[in-house]
């Protein structure tokens, strides 16, 4: 498998024991390319870095990269410094991953011209990728920074075209909405693809880890035929979707991938990616997770819903059929089954939620249908009115959230504990719990928000998020394929996953 994989995984070592240590580590993942950032390299170390690295070539193709802080790199390094530095390059490398005002400098076969663009992604990317592709390389590589899924359309487009002219390339945007382009870069012509030996140890932004495109992703695997899923929302870097769908396509035998997706503009990504008539990717959506903020902006750009996500007013799986887009909520089943093995009776028991977006609305929907008494805490009580449907629920003021003795369960449906600006916040931080309440935080993370230490402290039964991700991420697979769900596999792969 190491002789035909795409993977590249880059080390950037700061001495010569570094380097040794980190190689070994790499070479363990079994990649095709391993690629070493010599800028990374203390100065009083480089040379016996170059001489260590040319001793380890043998065992791997062996990419050298001498980058410049402009290009990315992790020091200033002058002219002279890089052009004595590539024209005293050992035997054994690879290929040299040089600037294009180096390319002259460098005597070697295997050259890969590379341009870094930190800003966002260029009006005239084929343009430049025309023009780098004049020089004397063999390869061309483009890394961009985009903000949005669909920002980072052009240049998955340059890679396409590069692919049908057989000119070999790596192409790929940068960052978490770049993602997508990594993962799938190797199926659709790219020379490689980078990931890093784990998550601290990224050279660029969006990179994955190699485990995980080896085994999450199955990179080497990909090809023009494989169905692609994914979960949209802003944020996605915290989700954990594709630990639950990736592991059940593999057991399940189905050529299909599961992909997080960072969506900002949902129309253009629902056009430009999904729908079969109008997309422009030239990939095959089988479905999708739907997360904030989009649960409820999603419902007019499908062609039909279903009685579940009619009856809850949200959408949180979308199912593509032919050239229909279905919506469905699965949410609300999720929410309602792990409460329901803590209290099995929920009739007449008295709740407070906080939140009235779509994740909230899915708990009042399963509230409701159960017979609870149910009292809604938001930070707009009356907008929060208009969402709940019509249905007699009461309303409170977010502020008046730590008053909650008279609660039987309290479900936290906002955003307040998620990684990011409301990591270390609770939507109640003044409320005392007891032992005889039961606390739901929707909020998925591999530790606990400050809303479930709260309540661990105070001795109240508590059922983490991940509960619910659980319970709605089998629903949706069922949905898309038919088959049946595993949701031991589920647990131990959520489990690795927030281990590390």
């Amino acid at each position: 498998m190491s002789r035909e994989s795409k993977i590249c995984v880059a080390i950037a070592p700061k001495n010569v024991s570094e380097l040794a240590s980190l190689f070994n580590k790499a070479l363990a993942q079994k990649p095709g390319f391993i690629e070493v950032r010599f800028d990374a390299v203390e100065p009083s170390e480089l040379r016996a870095a170059v001489e260590k690295a040319a001793e380890l070539s043998h065992l791997t193709r062996l990419i050298t990269t001498f980058r410049p802080k402009r290009e990315g790199g992790f020091r200033d390094i002058s002219d002279a410094e890089r052009k004595e530095f590539w024209q005293r390059l050992p035997a054994g490398i690879w290929a040299c991953d040089v600037e294009s005002d180096a390319v002259s400098w460098v005597e070697h076969k295997n050259k890969i011209v590379s341009r870094h663009d930190f800003e966002g992604v260029p009006d005239d990317i084929d343009a430049l990728f025309a023009n780098l592709s004049e020089l004397d390389t063999r390869a061309v590589k483009l890394a961009v920074t985009a903000d949005d899924a669909v920002t980072s359309l052009p240049a998955w487009k340059t890679l396409l075209r590069a692919s049908e002219r057989g000119q070999e390339a790596i192409v790929i945007a940068m960052g978490d909405a770049g993602k997508w382009t990594r993962i799938l870069a190797p199926s659709r012509g790219a020379l490689l693809t980078y990931a890093s030996l784990d998550a601290d140890g990224a050279t660029a932004a969006g990179q994955v880890t190699a485990k995980e495109m080896r085994e999450l992703y199955r990179v080497d695997e990909i090809d023009l035929n494989t169905r692609i899923f994914g979960v949209i929302g802003d944020p996605i870097a915290q989700s954990l979707s594709p630990n639950i769908h990736d592991p059940l396509f593999q057991k399940a035998g189905l050529n299909a991938l599961f992909l997080p997706f960072l969506v900002k503009d949902l129309r253009g990504f629902i056009d430009k990616f999904v729908r079969p008539r109008t997309q422009e990717c030239g990939l095959d959506f089988g479905g999708l997770s739907v997360t904030m903020p989009h649960k409820l902006a999603i419902i007019e750009m499908l062609d039909e819903i279903d009685d579940s996500a009619r009856v809850v007013g949200a959408v949180n799986t979308v199912k593509v059929d032919g050239e229909r887009l279905i919506g469905y909520n699965t949410d609300a089943a999720g929410f309602i089954t792990p409460l329901k093995q803590r209290l099995p009776d929920l009739n007449g028991v008295r709740v407070a939620l906080f939140g009235a977006g779509g994740a909230a609305r899915a708990c009042i929907s399963a509230l409701s249908a159960e017979g609870a008494e149910l009292t809604v805490f938001a930070r707009d009580p009356n907008a929060a009115r208009r969402l709940l449907l019509d249905r007699e629920i009461e309303v409170r003021d977010l502020r008046e959230g730590n008053e909650l003795a008279g609660f039987d369960v309290i479900v936290n449906g906002t955003p307040i504990g998620m990684r990011g600006e409301f990591e270390h916040l609770s939507p109640a931080p003044n409320a005392r719990f007891s032992s005889r309440q039961v606390v739901f935080d929707l909020v998925t993370k591999a530790g606990d928000t400050p809303l479930i230490s709260a309540a661990k402290e105070a001795g109240a039964n508590v059922i983490p998020g991940i509960e619910m991700l659980i319970s709605q991420g089998l629903r949706q697979f069922e949905i898309w394929t038919g088959e049946k769900d595993d949701e031991q596999l589920v647990r131990r792969s959520l489990a690795e996953k927030m281990k590390q």
